[in-house]
C-alpha cells in the first residue's frame, strides 16, 4: 500500500512539472511572439515607444473621481475573454493625490497551472500603441478567446487630451457595457483623435451607450489615478508590456 502511495504521490508531482514546463514554454512563446512584433512595429512607426511627457497629459482638472468597478487597484481592466472582464477591485472614489504607487509591482506573476497574464500599459494617443493594437489586436483576441492569456489594459494619459476623452470612453464601455470592452478600446485606439460625438457614435456601433457618462466626464479623473499609478511605478513610456513579470524589450532596443 505504501508503495501505491508513493507511485501516486510521484505521478502527480510528474504531472505537476510537466504542467508547469507547458506553461513556461507558452509564456516563452508569447514573449518571442509579441516581442517580434514589437521590433516589426517599432521600425514601421520610426520610434520605439512614446515617452512619458511630464508637463502634460494625466487627468487634467479632474483629479477626484468614481473608477469603474471592473477595475484593478492599479487601474487596469483585466480581459479573460473578448467579451468577459474579470471582476474588479470596486475602487469606488479615487484620486490622483492618493494611488499605492511603488507598493504595488508594475506586473502580475501568475500562480501555477495558470494561463499567462499579459500587462499592456497604453495610450490612445501614442503613435506606437496604435500601431500595435492595429498589429496584434486580433491575434491577442484569438489568444483571449482560446483561453491562452489573460490581458490586462492600463490605459494611461502621457500625451493630451485624446488620451483624455478616449479613455474615459473606454472606462464607460467597460462599465456599462463589459462585452464590448475590447472591441472598443481596439477601434479607439488604431483610430485617434476622434471628438467626444465620434466615440460616443462609434460605442454605439457596437451596442454601447455611454452618451450620459461621457456627459458627465464619469471616468476622466480615474485615467488621471492610472497614469499617476504607472509614474509612480516608473513606468517610462506606452506601450509597455509585461507577460507574466517578464518585459518585453522589443520597443527599448
Amino acid at each position: 500500500m505504501a508503495r501505491t502511495s508513493q507511485n501516486g504521490s510521484a505521478r502527480e508531482q510528474a504531472r505537476k512539472m510537466q504542467q508547469e514546463q507547458e506553461r513556461k514554454e507558452r509564456t516563452r512563446s508569447l514573449l518571442l511572439r509579441l516581442g517580434v512584433v514589437a521590433v516589426a512595429v517599432a521600425v514601421v512607426v520610426g520610434l520605439t515607444f512614446w515617452v512619458v511627457n511630464r508637463g502634460g497629459g494625466g487627468g487634467g482638472q479632474y483629479t477626484t473621481g468614481q473608477a469603474p468597478s471592473v477595475a484593478n487597484e492599479h487601474g487596469g481592466i483585466t480581459l479573460t475573454s473578448t467579451t468577459e472582464l474579470a471582476e474588479g477591485d470596486d475602487l469606488g472614489e479615487v484620486s490622483t493625490d492618493e494611488v499605492p504607487g511603488g507598493d504595488l509591482p508594475a506586473y502580475v506573476e501568475t500562480e501555477e497551472g495558470e494561463v499567462p497574464h499579459v500587462v499592456i500599459y497604453t495610450d490612445p494617443s501614442c503613435p506606437s500603441c496604435q500601431q500595435f493594437e492595429a498589429e496584434n489586436h486580433e491575434q491577442i483576441g484569438e489568444w483571449l478567446d482560446a483561453g491562452q492569456i489573460t490581458v490586462e489594459y492600463r490605459s494611461v494619459n502621457f500625451v493630451g487630451q485624446y488620451a483624455q476623452r478616449a479613455n474615459g470612453a473606454i472606462a464607460c464601455v467597460a462599465e456599462e457595457s463589459p462585452e464590448h470592452f475590447y472591441d472598443f478600446l481596439g477601434q479607439a485606439t488604431v483610430n485617434p483623435d476622434q471628438s467626444v460625438d465620434e466615440l460616443v457614435s462609434a460605442a454605439d456601433g457596437l451596442g454601447a451607450d455611454i452618451s450620459q457618462c461621457m456627459d458627465d466626464n464619469e471616468y476622466y479623473a480615474f485615467t488621471g489615478y492610472t497614469t499617476a499609478q504607472a509614474q509612480a511605478q516608473e513606468i517610462q513610456g506606452t506601450p509597455t508590456i509585461f507577460v507574466d513579470g517578464e518585459q518585453i524589450e522589443g520597443w527599448q532596443e
